[in-house]
């Protein structure tokens, strides 16, 4: 039985002359988390736009075994969640950070149906696990940036659905707060089941339950496979055209370089 929920065969994105996606075909099983990693301006955003219904494109897309054309339907969108990447909100904004997560609901709900007492225990229940429930009553503009992402996190696992996509969702965070919102995404992956794809160019950052990296370079991909194998010296310096050394310390992979 195909398992796969996700199928891109020759799939091809152009924008005027520029060629963002070049033939890519790719299967990604239920509740896999892949990594896609490479340099900026590889292609990695654009996959996620196509599978999110954001991006034109010619061959061939199926999700959740069935075909689909760029864009889609309400049912298959509520069924992929979208975590983009961090975004600045102006304090005087008028709305909570527990009210931003419960936004997350309205797409099952619909329109003219308010959130109701599951909706906000289940938003108290994420808010828990991101150890953030203590900001729930606190306006969206006045959190940092990793607290924004936490939202940002909560408000797309609110939604139920059944693939994550997240574009650098570490970027422009402090350190410390980079490991915080990884160690979440894979504690995230184990508890929701869900199929997870995270798009990144930081090795140092990479989720513990990543289990599968495939790497983009001009819009093609040039490596997909075991994740430990992506991250070897000679794996990362051809993709980078830049000599990468990997080393591991206490267990977890580091990548340096002059």
């Amino acid at each position: 039985m195909n398992n796969h929920v996700i199928e891109f065969e020759g799939i091809t994105v152009r924008k005027g002359n520029n060629l963002l996606l070049d033939n890519i075909s790719l299967c990604v099983s239920r509740t896999e988390f892949v990594g896609i990693i490479g340099p900026n301006g590889a292609g990695k955003t654009t996959l996620l736009n196509v599978i999110a219904g954001f991006e034109q494109f010619s061959g061939t897309l199926n999700l959740f075994g069935h075909h689909e054309s760029w864009k889609r339907d309400r049912k298959t969108r509520l069924r992929i969640g979208y975590v983009p990447q961090l975004f600045q909100i102006d304090p005087a904004f008028p709305i909570l950070a527990s009210e931003a997560v419960m936004t997350g609901s309205i797409g099952r709900l619909g329109l003219f149906r308010s959130p109701g007492r599951e909706e906000m225990k289940r938003t108290m229940e994420l808010m828990e696990m991101m150890r953030m429930a203590h900001l729930a009553g606190r306006p969206l503009g006045q959190l940092s940036g990793g607290e924004r992402q936490k939202v940002s996190l909560a408000r797309a696992i609110l939604q139920q659905p059944d693939i994550l996509l997240m574009d650098e969702p570490t970027a422009n965070l402090d350190i410390a707060v980079q490991k915080e919102v990884s160690d979440l995404i894979s504690e995230i992956h184990k508890q929701e089941n869900l199929t997870l794809l995270l798009v990144t160019h930081d090795f140092n950052m990479l989720p513990a339950s990543m289990n599968r990296a495939v790497l983009f370079n001009h819009g093609k991909i040039v490596y997909d496979g075991d994740a430990d194998t992506a991250m070897s010296s000679e794996t990362l310096s051809g993709l980078f055209q830049y000599p990468l050394e990997t080393f591991d310390r206490n267990g977890k992979r580091f990548v340096s370089y002059d």
